[in-house]
């Protein structure tokens, strides 16, 4: 941040600072204060201003060499306090920045004022309103080029905030594009994929049995048009999940009939939460591509809620000769949910069953 705002005052300085009619609004106003301020302060002087018979050519004099220290003060005054901004180190407390920048603004102008009165004095004008005024025009110079200076700085610090606000809302907007355009790609993996393995056992059941493949094409349609209808969702409530997977179990048993039991713990049907769509069924669905049963020793997946995580459990009993995963299902979830969340699925690897967790989700992306 603070180099942010180093480079936009940079950049101010050498644009707004470089244009001499800018400061020629101050150069008028120190001007009439030195008047007035010496006016005030030394009554000799107002009189001499005011009441004695001095000619007009003093008159130009005097005014000329006060608009001239006017002039110079103002252009240096600006000059030292761009340096001093550019060069001091930027820290939480920004007063202190200020403070030292006031300090400096007014030693070098103190010290402008010292030498340009030497020069006076050595010139041997000691009786001048030039060498006497001069510390009057650098108190006030210091003091209108201070608000001239901390005003485009503080104007170039909105402007700093205002870019950085916009950045922030940019990227928050193309994050959340780009996690939407992800979401898509996602979901559209698992429309095919799960379509491909139940096309296969649908083929399959045609050759078998017509009747259980009519069944199982009926309740199939039930199913594809959940999948239909939350294909633009990134999230479901964990109940509609629950039903969903209650229709999909039913086409594993039309299938597997015994060789596969899934149980489904009762309460998951009153638990409040989201969950992405179809995730519980792609992990059953890993179950069985990636496991050996029969009827005589049944794959069993037990589904239940544990904590904020839903858990689904399955034995392991891994196929003899297992085919190349392509990584697809847990892959996916995983993915799903680093998009809508901080907090990753739960994989656990035991001796004898493997253990997936999946995190219960509570107005992800708000």
């Amino acid at each position: 941040m603070a180099k942010d705002v180093y480079f936009v005052t940079k950049k101010m300085s050498k644009t707004r600072y470089d244009h001499i009619r800018n400061r020629l609004p101050l150069v008028g106003v120190v001007f009439i204060l030195t008047y007035l301020l010496s006016m005030l302060i030394d009554k000799s002087y107002a009189a001499w201003l005011l009441y004695s018979d001095t000619s007009l050519a003093d008159y130009v004099v005097d005014a000329t060499y006060t608009l001239l220290a006017s002039f110079i003060l103002v252009e240096l005054s600006v000059f030292y306090s761009s340096w001093s901004f550019r060069h001091l180190p930027f820290t939480p407390a920004s007063y202190r920045k200020l403070i030292a920048n006031s300090f400096l603004l007014l030693l070098f102008n103190n010290l402008t004022a010292w030498l340009f009165t030497s020069l006076g004095v050595w010139l041997g004008d000691e009786n001048s309103f030039f060498p006497q005024g001069l510390y009057i025009t650098s108190v006030i110079a210091t003091f209108v080029s201070f608000l001239y200076t901390n005003a485009r700085y503080l104007e170039s610090f909105i402007l700093v905030e205002k870019q950085k606000k916009e950045l922030e809302i940019n990227l928050l907007r193309e994050k959340e594009h780009a996690a939407q355009m992800q979401l898509e790609v996602l979901k559209t993996q698992i429309d095919p994929h799960f379509m491909f393995n139940n096309f296969r056992v649908l083929s399959e059941l045609i050759m078998e049995d017509q009747g259980l493949a009519d069944k199982f094409l009926t309740s199939l349609s039930n199913v594809y048009r959940y999948v239909i209808q939350n294909l633009k969702h990134d999230i479901v409530d964990i109940r509609e999940e629950i039903g969903f997977l209650y229709s999909y179990v039913y086409l594993i048993k039309i299938r597997y009939e015994d060789a596969i039991h899934i149980d489904i713990d009762e309460t998951l049907e009153q638990t409040d939460g989201q969950i992405p769509p179809m995730s519980l069924q792609l992990l059953v669905e890993n179950a069985i591509k990636h496991n050996q049963f029969s009827a005589e020793h049944p794959l069993s997946i037990h589904i239940s809620r544990e904590g904020n995580y839903i858990v689904v459990e399955n034995g392991l009993q891994p196929l003899a000769s297992e085919l190349a995963s392509t990584g697809i299902g847990h892959r996916n979830i995983i993915e799903r949910y680093f998009l809508l969340c901080e907090t990753s699925p739960v994989i656990e690897k035991r001796e004898n069953s493997y253990i997936v967790k999946l995190p219960i989700l509570h107005n992800p992306l708000s």
